[in-house]
């Protein structure tokens, strides 16, 4: 099997994978889609010419797919990132409950100059 058609077969696992995706194996499947992208990575510098025709009509789709693919991480990124987000919320709400005076300014502090 040609490096073009090795990594064809990656990036359709890849979009399987992340397609395919669910809150409760979130973990697993981020460690999966990680080692897919790294034999991903590997193949990529054996992509050489001359391509055959059978490799540049998989060159072809392989372009499709990896529009596909950085469109649907993008959208895995931006999910994470929200989650991170709302785990950090969650960590100051819950400190601002706990101790509600651990930021009181004192900026607007009124002297009396009459005594």
């Amino acid at each position: 099997m040609s490096a073009v058609q090795e990594c064809l077969a990656i990036t359709k696992k890849l979009v399987e994978k992340v397609n395919s995706m669910d809150e409760a194996n979130r973990e697993k499947t981020i460690g999966q889609v990680e080692e897919l992208l790294a034999k991903r990575e590997e193949l990529l510098p054996e992509i050489r010419p001359p391509f055959s025709s059978q490799e540049k009509a998989a060159g072809k789709e392989l372009l499709e797919l990896n529009k596909e693919l950085a469109f649907l991480l993008e959208e895995l990124n931006k999910h994470i990132i929200r989650d991170l987000n709302a785990v950090d919320l969650k960590k100051t709400s819950a400190a601002r409950y706990t101790n509600p005076y651990m930021k009181v300014q004192n900026d607007g502090v009124f002297y009396d100059k009459r005594q």
